[in-house]
């Protein structure tokens, strides 16, 4: 523990001859270096004891202290942001301001500099302006639940989930099914979708095997997409993780899966303002910049290296992702060599766009790609493309029409037989 006045005392003793004690041994006494206590010698030539220990910017504004400019062109560069945390107005503040070689000229005339996060936690106080992100109090008694030492490398566990929010702040909600590697805390890729739906983790799962491999292990919650309510059955989507030879493990709380969830958290508290920063206007471009740009964005501020190097991610070379990322199911086949699927009926036909011939009541597999909706036959193994016969398809809505109107109908019938009946019991 440093004593300032008890080390000044020492050498002020010293140098009128009142002690012996050297440099080095008073800085041992009072918690300083010899270096230390040499300066204060020197010091203590020019100025006595009481005029040493008052700060020389006592009652005088501080060297770094921020210009009546810069806190007004913060204001004002605040106004764009009215909903947003101070991390992130302090990360946005620098990297398009004070760091931005387009802005050198604004930078100057305002006297803007790098601020620390303090700086900018005092401003919101003084400002009384509201961060979103309210950190929790720890002076009451919580649940605790124990941590889960990460995977030792990267693909061996990716957490994946859909988070719906107001991502363009219309007033629409929209699932943004996001995978994120357990082993590095990294955001990997997402999808971004009206709801969180089969589709969206498709769209997921496709540039994620693209960009890094196959992971050995998928972590998620119990939703029907993911993890069928029937013991040993398999979901549409967990038919395709087992074509890949991807395990899917179900947590059984959300706290479980807490790394997944404080992303979720993290980007909805970021991404609404960034749309903005960026002048993002649509669904698909959200979906272009999340995976071009904003996934590795946030992995340099948030992700961090694994235990081991290495990865357990398989490449996937001669895989046919297009066989793969497809719903299924069994249908027979009909007269006229045709299957019927979702109201329409199909040839099956070989590599020469000839008619593959198979016998009636054959029973044959579907697969229905879930991105490009392109329908293909396995029969024997082997895959084969079909053609849609057209002027064979029932309009939804007219079949739904003429099941309200045979409804309707029926309605009636039953109406006038209770009328009948009705009168023969009266007559009697």
């Amino acid at each position: 523990m440093h004593n300032k006045s008890y080390a000044l005392k020492l050498v002020q003793d010293k140098i009128n001859g009142l002690n012996n004690y050297s440099y080095s041994q008073i800085g041992t006494l009072s918690g300083y270096s010899k270096l230390q206590i040499i300066n204060f010698a020197k010091l203590l030539k020019e100025k006595d004891i009481d005029s040493i220990l008052v700060h020389g910017l006592t009652n005088k504004p501080s060297n770094n202290s921020p210009s009546n400019k810069e806190i007004e062109f913060i204001r004002n560069f605040k106004n764009q942001y009215p909903s947003i945390s101070i991390q992130q107005f302090m990360d946005i503040f620098h990297e398009d301001i004070v760091f931005n070689p387009k802005m050198i000229k604004v930078v100057k005339l305002n006297n803007l500099q790098k601020r620390s996060y303090s700086f900018f936690e005092n401003l919101y106080h003084k400002e009384g302006w509201k961060s979103t992100i309210k950190h929790k109090c720890f002076n009451k008694e919580y649940e605790h639940h124990p941590l889960r030492e990460p995977s030792p490398r990267r693909g061996i566990l990716i957490m994946i989930d859909g988070t719906p929010h107001d991502w363009f702040n219309n007033g629409r909600k929209s699932s943004l099914h996001i995978a994120i590697d357990d082993a590095t805390g990294e955001l990997l890729c997402g999808w971004l979708m009206p709801t969180e739906c089969l589709e969206g983790y498709v769209h997921m799962l496709k540039i994620l095997v693209t960009k890094y491999g196959i992971p050995e292990n998928f972590y998620s919650d119990k939703h029907t997409i993911l993890i069928s309510p029937i013991d040993g059955n398999l979901t549409q989507f967990g038919h395709i993780c087992e074509d890949l030879g991807i395990n899917i493990i179900a947590a059984n709380t959300p706290q479980a899966k807490g790394k997944v969830e404080k992303w979720n958290n993290t980007i909805q508290n970021r991404l609404v303002n960034d749309i903005k920063r960026f002048n993002i206007k649509s669904i698909d471009e959200l979906n272009k910049f999340f995976n071009d740009f904003y996934c590795d964005y946030l992995n340099k501020k948030y992700a961090y290296e694994p235990k081991e190097k290495g990865s357990s991610f398989v490449l996937i070379n001669n895989i046919v992702l297009s066989n793969i990322l497809c719903i299924r199911e069994e249908r027979k086949m009909l007269d006229g060599n045709v299957i019927s699927w979702k109201n329409n009926y199909y040839q099956v036909i070989n590599e020469d766009n000839s008619i593959k011939q198979i016998f009636k009541g054959t029973s044959l597999m579907i697969y229905q790609n879930v991105l490009t909706k392109i329908v293909k036959v396995k029969y024997y193994n082997h895959f084969y493309n079909t053609v849609q016969i057209e002027g064979h398809r029932q309009d939804p809505v007219k079949r739904e029409q003429l099941r309200i109107d045979n409804q309707k109908q029926l309605e009636q019938v039953l109406k006038e037989r209770d009328k009948r009946v009705l009168t023969i019991l009266k007559n009697k």
